[in-house]
């Protein structure tokens, strides 16, 4: 066994063929993370800093390595409450994107998954959400045990091998093309910072964003504010533009000098991806503004030497993987994964559907 399993960090399973070092050594995760041709940006030891720099989660991520020598690592964080009695784990928590197994050399085998899953059976955690990269999709599907629950979704990637002038002649729709031209000949100028200076923009455009989204969802405008406000508090992305530096990318477009829409762009060295976005939808749809931000981004991302622009999940069938498809993103349909010693996911589902019929009743009576 590698000597990063230090003796106080080493935990070795007797029954099991195979040792974890936990916090996960960040010189080991690097060494794994540069043979995944594939990483995710949200694979990353800085990642995992920002989660627990905003969110208040302990780093627990954990290192394994099998008999045979190979290293995996599972980027994990637990968040305790109610004086330490109550704790769940999460690879990665809800708004931070997916994380999962990192193998070296980017593989990941079913049995790696089964070993997870028998470490983590052991934790006193009420519960344990796991968000595998949709790439190792398969492997997760055949190794996980019956008795987890799962989620299916749905994410969509852009493949950027051949270079940009193959992604923009080959995989963006003709159609795609013919609104980037749109908008450029509307005007629509595209602002690039990777130093933290549109932030205060995009938060902008977020505000006018969840507004929309409550409109349309005939929910209160209040509690969507409320919502957005504890899911994507405004030092979320000031911290990552911090520690992501360079890495975290905002784009910006403008019309007639005035911003319209806005994406964030995380860039790592095998793949970038579209982490979040933000519009003033009457202005930017008119214009195609959005086409050409993501069209200024995935030049970049080719051209930086990224394998691969990840644009995220998205609902099967929905508007919004339509606009995705049209850059040529391809569907990939995989589960997230949870460990429970209590019925949370039923408890919240029946609440969810309770909200959603008041919600309906309301607009039914308006």
């Amino acid at each position: 066994m590698s000597a990063e399993l230090a003796p106080r960090q080493r935990q070795v399973r007797q029954a099991r063929p195979f040792a974890v070092a936990s916090p996960a050594p960040r010189r080991a995760w690097e060494e794994v993370l540069a043979s995944a041709p594939r990483a995710l940006p949200s694979q990353t030891p800085g990642w995992l800093d920002c989660v627990c720099a905003v969110g208040g989660y302990e780093n627990v991520s954990r290192l394994y390595e099998t008999v045979d020598g190979r290293r995996l690592v599972l980027p994990l964080v637990r968040r305790t409450v109610l004086r330490r009695v109550f704790c769940t784990e999460a690879s990665l928590p809800m708004g931070w994107g997916p994380a999962g197994l990192l193998g070296e050399g980017g593989v990941v085998r079913p049995e790696d998954v089964r070993m997870v899953f028998a470490d983590l059976a052991g934790h006193h955690a009420a519960g344990v959400a796991l968000r595998p990269d949709p790439m190792t999709a398969t492997s997760w599907e055949e190794g996980s045990p019956s008795g987890v629950v799962r989620q299916p979704l749905m994410a969509q990637t852009l493949s950027l091998a051949g270079g940009f002038e193959k992604v923009w002649r080959s995989r963006f729709r003709s159609d795609t093309r013919n609104r980037v031209r749109r908008a450029q000949r509307a005007g629509v100028v595209v602002q690039r910072d990777d130093s933290g200076g549109l932030v205060p923009l995009f938060h902008e455009l977020y505000a006018k964003s969840v507004d929309r989204w409550a409109r349309r969802a005939g929910e209160p405008v209040a509690l969507a504010r409320w919502r957005a406000a504890r899911r994507e508090p405004e030092r979320k992305l000031r911290t990552v533009a911090a520690v992501c530096g360079t890495r975290c990318r905002v784009y910006s477009a403008l019309v007639d000098g005035r911003p319209v829409a806005a994406i964030v762009v995380l860039f790592g060295t095998a793949a970038a991806a579209y982490w979040r976005g933000a519009m003033d939808e009457e202005v930017a749809g008119r214009t195609y503004a959005n086409y050409l931000l993501h069209r200024t981004a995935i030049e970049d991302a080719a051209g930086a030497g990224c394998a691969a622009y990840h644009m995220g999940d998205s609902a099967p069938g929905s508007p919004l993987a339509l606009f995705k498809s049209r850059f040529g993103a391809v569907d990939q349909h995989y589960s997230s994964y949870r460990l429970e010693r209590l019925p949370v996911s039923a408890l919240t589902e029946r609440t969810r559907r309770r909200v959603s019929e008041s919600l309906r009743r309301r607009r039914g009576r308006e």
